[in-house]
């Protein structure tokens, strides 16, 4: 069940990115139909650094803006909207292939007169062969119009027996869905932890973070353009009524270093001025807490069947230990939240102060990684961190 759900929480994800890009696309192309009618050379590099600083701008906005854009979503999962209700749509069959072709008729050489053939006998052998032609013709006309025929009809067979067995799948599969849905509903009703895990999987799966793939000066990396990789691990513990999230924060590096650029009209060139570091520490400050009261929110937000009385949030990021040389979790923030005490929170005061009122332990210095230690060790849970095994299918395949 674990596969079904994800897929549908990132086609719905994914589907949201794409109107999004859509719109910003026309957008572009409205504002490039008067950039494309100046000439002059000066404006056309004002008008850079205006589309330059635009989007330095919006994805400022964007970041700022992370925890305000989860409080307008609707997080509940419908299980009614994980199942399929499609039907196979009907076959097509071309005109031609149902219609039988029409074998033309035999049309016998017309005899000489009598009186000709007396006059001149020849005639009557000629005759004699034309017919013969003219048998032997529509023998081999009506052999190909019988070979035609019976492939028409063995394709026609075949396109329906191809028809059926695509249609007996679709109803298999939708069945063999809906039967996942139908299981993992309950298992979610009856608090299995493997169910509610994957449940709540599905919620922050579906929740959409904002996209560089929509931006044409900003990028992550230098090949890449994931800003919010979304990588993330959950537990339920029944007993204490407990989820745990493992989850992947950005770098710091998601903030551009570059504050806005400029045009030198001397040098003809197009610089940029630095991002403070101060600037920077501050605003990853509220990025890493914007990512942790907003993983929290969702999952209390979507508690369909109220399992959830504590959330614990462990946000790390991937490091790499410079003695080793191996990848290694570092955990810039932990924070556990009780449902009652969360709901108390007023989003309105600044995060970190509702952070602090929750007692999250967060790095002193977020830029320079500097670790703290998890509220709960995630690795100490051990098999359940992925308690998948009674649940027959897995988050993919949704």
């Amino acid at each position: 069940m674990k596969d079904t759900a994800k897929k549908v929480a990132r086609a719905q994800r994914q589907a949201a990115i794409q109107m999004k890009l859509a719109v910003r696309e026309n957008e572009k192309a409205l504002q490039q139909r008067p950039k494309q009618s100046k000439h002059n050379y000066l404006e056309q590099r004002l008008a850079d650094v205006d589309d330059i600083n635009g989007e330095l701008a919006e994805w400022i906005h964007e970041l700022q803006t992370l925890l305000a854009h989860t409080l307008k979503i609707e997080d509940l999962i419908s299980f009614e909207d994980l199942r399929i209700r499609e039907t196979f749509p009907a076959i097509e069959v071309a005109q031609e292939l149902l219609t039988r072709s029409k074998l033309t008729q035999f049309y016998k050489p017309k005899s000489p007169p009598q009186w000709l053939i007396q006059l001149l006998p020849f005639l009557e052998e000629q005759y004699i062969n034309r017919v013969k032609k003219a048998e032997l013709d529509y023998e081999i006309t009506k052999k190909k119009h019988e070979e035609a025929e019976n492939s028409r009809q063995v394709y026609l067979e075949h396109l329906k027996a191809n028809y059926e067995w695509k249609k007996h799948s679709f109803i298999l599969d939708i069945k063999k869905r809906n039967a996942e849905v139908d299981e993992l509903e309950a298992a979610y009703q009856e608090a299995e932890e493997s169910a509610v895990a994957i449940y709540n999987e599905m919620v922050l799966e579906r929740s959409e973070y904002p996209s560089l793939e929509e931006y044409q000066y900003i990028s992550y990396t230098n090949q890449d353009k994931v800003a919010f990789t979304q990588e993330f691990q959950v537990a339920y513990i029944p007993a204490f009524k407990q989820l745990v999230i493992e989850y992947e924060l950005p770098a710091a590096k998601i903030i551009p270093t570059i504050a806005e650029v400029k045009y030198d009209h001397i040098k003809d060139e197009i610089h940029g001025v630095t991002r403070k570091p101060i600037e920077i520490e501050e605003l990853y400050q509220d990025i890493v807490a914007a990512i942790t009261l907003r993983t929290i929110s969702e999952v209390f937000a979507a508690d369909l069947a109220q399992h959830l009385d504590i959330v614990v949030f462990n946000g790390f990021v991937q490091t790499v230990d410079s003695t080793t040389a191996k990848h290694i979790q570092t955990y810039l923030i932990s924070v556990q939240a009780t449902k009652e005490s969360f709901s108390s929170i007023n989003f309105s005061n600044d995060k970190l102060t509702c952070l602090r009122n929750l007692g999250a332990q967060m790095s002193s210095y977020l830029t320079a990684m500097q670790p703290v230690q998890p509220i709960v060790d995630f690795k100490m849970i051990g098999a359940k961190s992925s308690p998948q095994e009674n649940i027959h299918v897995a988050r993919e395949s949704f």
